[in-house]
């Protein structure tokens, strides 16, 4: 069965008023009395769009039509198919942006296959840096200072937030002297952080029962330890006194959400090609499931952390995942369904 094709806010007006409210925070009349100074910082989150033009496209169109709520847009990595033979400039070739879209190396970015014996190598860093990298206009970053540089961190002081996008596969020593002190930099001007790569920064162990998280053992199913690169120079920052709200992340393309064994907050948001075979369900082109990726909200006043799901919105259990209102400071759900 072939459904019509519909567009995609179209199929999504149902969470309409959420990606507005989720940018919103309490009424200015708190702001007085209770020191609220920061703005929200609302942005949109997808990966693994595996160099899928149509599929991209869909993203911008809802970027572009709800760009006076959200702020820019990050794509977590694997923006070649599965090598990088198999490319799209979606940049150059899609729908133009009216928002940034930051963007970020993914394990399927790195990777070069003979086309004769079909070996799978890991090029020089050049070399996806020219393929990601080709359309950083408008982007105002702080680049890491290696060769090629993937890793970048950005301010967003009227939201008191840092963000810090690391590449997880080149200079990874040299990387992590860096991250510890970006992330010194930004304790000790007071700047909340949230960090980005295309993996996570360890396994989940506690998830809080919340929907945005599969219940499917992928961990029994393939047997690998995550890797954990980054992950303590984030733990350090923290026991320093800094604050660390989440880290983004994709490659599973399933969901995921929770802390680590160290403590750190992770969301991992599915992929956004129809391709099903890590999902946690069916997507289906002309569905609200042929899309999927979250609209991120940081409420620094509240402590908040707010997550809406336009597209792909239930599992193969039926449970729905369209929200999750989280206090990232109390580590406590406020609201998921």
């Amino acid at each position: 069965m072939s459904f019509e094709n519909k567009s995609i806010i179209e199929l999504n007006k149902d969470v309409e008023s959420f990606v507005i409210q989720a940018s919103a925070s309490r009424t200015e009349f708190f702001k007085q009395k209770f020191d609220d100074k920061y703005s929200v910082l609302q942005f949109l989150h997808f990966s693994d769009v595996h160099m899928r033009l149509d599929c991209w496209d869909r993203v911008i169109e809802y970027l572009n039509y709800y760009k006076d709520y959200i702020s820019f847009a990050l794509h977590t990595g694997d923006y070649c198919e599965d090598s990088q033979e198999r490319y799209n400039d979606l940049y150059g070739d899609g729908i133009k942006s009216e928002r940034v879209v930051y963007n970020c190396i993914g394990n399927h970015d790195t990777n070069s296959v003979d086309q004769i014996t079909r070996v799978r190598t890991i090029t020089e860093k050049d070399k996806p840096h020219a393929l990601l990298f080709n359309h950083t206009e408008g982007w105002d970053v702080n680049y890491f200072d290696v060769k090629f540089p993937m890793s970048y961190y950005k301010d967003f002081p009227e939201s008191n937030i840092r963000m810090i996008v690391l590449d997880c596969y080149y200079d990874i020593e040299e990387q992590k002297r860096q991250l510890a002190e970006i992330l010194r930099d930004a304790r000790e001007k007071g700047f909340y952080v949230i960090t980005a790569m295309h993996e996570l920064t360890g396994a989940i162990e506690e998830s809080f029962g919340v929907t945005f998280n599969t219940i499917n053992d992928y961990k029994g199913l393939l047997g690998k330890q995550r890797q954990r690169v980054y992950e303590q120079a984030i733990v350090d920052f923290v026991k320093d006194g800094g604050v660390h709200i989440c880290h983004f992340a994709g490659h599973d393309h399933h969901d995921g959400f929770g802390i680590t064994e160290n403590g750190i907050l992770n969301s991992i948001v599915p992929c956004a090609t129809t391709w099903a075979g890590w999902s946690d369900g069916k997507r289906v082109e002309g569905t609200k499931t042929q899309d999927c990726f979250n609209i991120v909200s940081i409420d620094p006043n509240l402590k908040l952390l707010k997550i809406v799901r336009v597209g792909d919105n239930s599992d193969h259990f039926l449970r729905e995942k369209r929200l999750l209102c989280f206090d990232y400071e109390k580590r406590k759900v406020i609201f998921n369904g």
